[in-house]
Parts: C-alpha cells; sequence; structure tokens
C-alpha cells in the first residue's frame, strides 16, 4: 500500500516537472518570437558640412554659390560685323551689355572693349559660341569661377542679426519714458539701419555676380586675319615690316617738313657771315700783296 502511494506521488511529482519543464520551453520561445526587432532606419541623406577650426560642424546648403567671369580675345576684318553677331547671340542668352568703347588707331583700325554679362551657367557654352562666329580668330579665352558660399551664408546671417536687433530696438523706443531714453535709442537706431544698408547693398552686389557671369571681350580689327601656323605668322611678320617702314618714312618726311624753316634760318645766316667775311677780305688786302715785286 505504502509502495503504490510512493509510486503515485512520484509519478504525479514526475508529471507536474514535465509540465513546468514544457511550459518553460514555450514561454521562451515565445517570448523569443513576440520580441519586436529593431527597424532599419531609413537611408539619410549625408549632410554637406563644414569643419573649423574648433571642431563644431556647420551645415552649408545644398546650392554652391559660384561667380563665374572670363575673358576672350577675338581678331577680325570687321569690327561692327562681328560686333553685331556678338549681340545677336547675347540677345537670344537673355544677356547684358554693360558697356562698350571702340577706338580707332593711325592706321584706321578699329578696337572694342566690351563687358558683357550672361546669366549663370552659360557662359562656357557662349565663349564657345564666339569662338566659333565666322572669320574669326580667338587670341585669348580665360574662365574662372570662385566659391562664395560662406560668404553669401555669413553676410545673411549678420544682416539677419541686424534685422532682430533693429527690431527689438523699435520695441525699446515705443515703451521709451523720457527724451533722453528717446535720443540714445534713436542713435543706436539709426546707427543699425547705416549698418542694414551697408550689408544689404553687399550681399545684392553680390548675389547680382551669381546671378549673371561677366565677360570681358576684345575685339581687335585686323587687315588680314593671320592663322598661328608658320606660314601665317611669316606672312603677317611680313606685312608688319613693311607698314612698319611705311611709318618710318613717313616720319622722316614729317621732320624735315617741322626743321625746314629752321634749315632755311641757318642757311642765311651762314650765307650772310660768308658774304660779309668776303666784303671785308676785298675792303682790305693784306699787307704783302703790295710790296710783292712784279713778275719779269
Amino acid at each position: 500500500m505504502c509502495s503504490s502511494r510512493r509510486l503515485v506521488r512520484r509519478s504525479i511529482l514526475l508529471l507536474v516537472m514535465l509540465l513546468i519543464l514544457i511550459l518553460t520551453v514555450a514561454c521562451g520561445s515565445g517570448s523569443k518570437s513576440e520580441s519586436p526587432r529593431p527597424a532599419s532606419a531609413p537611408p539619410q541623406p549625408a549632410a554637406k558640412a563644414t569643419v573649423p577650426a574648433n571642431g563644431s560642424v556647420k551645415p552649408l546648403p545644398e546650392l554652391r554659390k559660384i561667380i563665374e567671369t572670363a575673358q576672350v580675345a577675338l581678331e577680325t576684318k570687321d569690327l561692327p560685323a562681328t560686333e553685331g553677331r556678338v549681340r545677336d547671340r547675347l540677345s537670344a542668352r537673355k544677356g547684358i551689355l554693360s558697356s562698350a568703347n571702340v577706338t580707332l588707331d593711325g592706321n584706321g583700325r578699329r578696337t572694342g572693349n566690351f563687358t558683357l554679362r550672361i546669366p549663370a551657367g552659360q557662359l562656357l557654352d557662349f565663349v564657345n559660341e564666339l569662338a566659333s562666329l565666322p572669320d574669326v580668330i580667338v587670341r585669348q579665352r580665360s574662365i574662372s569661377s570662385q566659391d562664395v558660399t560662406e560668404e553669401v551664408v555669413d553676410i545673411s546671417a549678420r544682416l539677419e542679426n541686424m534685422q532682430r536687433h533693429e527690431k527689438r530696438l523699435r520695441e525699446i523706443l515705443a515703451t521709451a519714458n523720457t527724451v533722453e531714453e528717446v535720443l540714445k535709442v534713436e542713435k543706436e537706431l539709426a546707427t543699425v539701419r547705416t549698418q542694414i544698408e551697408s550689408t544689404t547693398g553687399k550681399l545684392k552686389a553680390l548675389s547680382g555676380k551669381i546671378e549673371m557671369s561677366t565677360l570681358q571681350l576684345r575685339i581687335s580689327e585686323v587687315a588680314i586675319i593671320t592663322e598661328t601656323n608658320f606660314f601665317g605668322k611669316l606672312k603677317a611678320i611680313l606685312r608688319d615690316s613693311w607698314v612698319a617702314a611705311g611709318d618710318v618714312v613717313l616720319y622722316l618726311i614729317a621732320t624735315v617738313i617741322v626743321l625746314s624753316p629752321i634749315g632755311v634760318l641757318v642757311a642765311g645766316i651762314w650765307w650772310w657771315w660768308k658774304r660779309r667775311q668776303k666784303m671785308k677780305t676785298m675792303s682790305n688786302p693784306p699787307p704783302y700783296a703790295s710790296n710783292q715785286p712784279p713778275n719779269h
């Protein structure tokens, strides 16, 4: 009887232990399956930033602020015709002719200096158009760019701070009670307004250079467009030598014409002096001439 009870107890105990083991395994697997998985973070775009000397990161705007400038020198047989083609292409690109100066040298050749403004991003294409103009030789072509992004950011930040300071001063002026306080605030307000106007002007000038690129164009008129090869250079040197020789002859003729009155005056003085000397000799013969014995 005792052995049967003991057997039953052992069986119940074994059953309980088995049940506890099953529940433990089930809970562990369930908790593992139900635990939330960390969601993968979406890729973030890399932020552009600069690292100053102090190690702090300063974000910059995505669009860079670039000032582009170019210099082009052309040679042509007909300056007015080439200038007209340049103006047409400039108008097609919504550009602006800021200044134009045409001079004429002693040989009747014209030289034009022009300042052109081209919308940003079109400067290189416009320079290539100028190089492909008919009856034109490119003697110089250069393009440069300057990144002024940080300068624009700094000026804009300073302008915002000045505007906030102006707003605060106006609030203080509205609550001023004495004349002394009013005069003091108005004086500081005038100083801030002057700084705001100056900073605004700098920002506008900088923005204008960014939005419209600058091109310095020089067009020289020549009698014959020479190529850059050996024979073209030789022909140009010979032509210029003949022109220089002609100029020397013209200068000599002009010199003779200018100096001819002086030469006539010097010749007259010389003739008068020689005639005077001759007359003195005739009026006062030498002494030995009268005492000379006659010839037999």
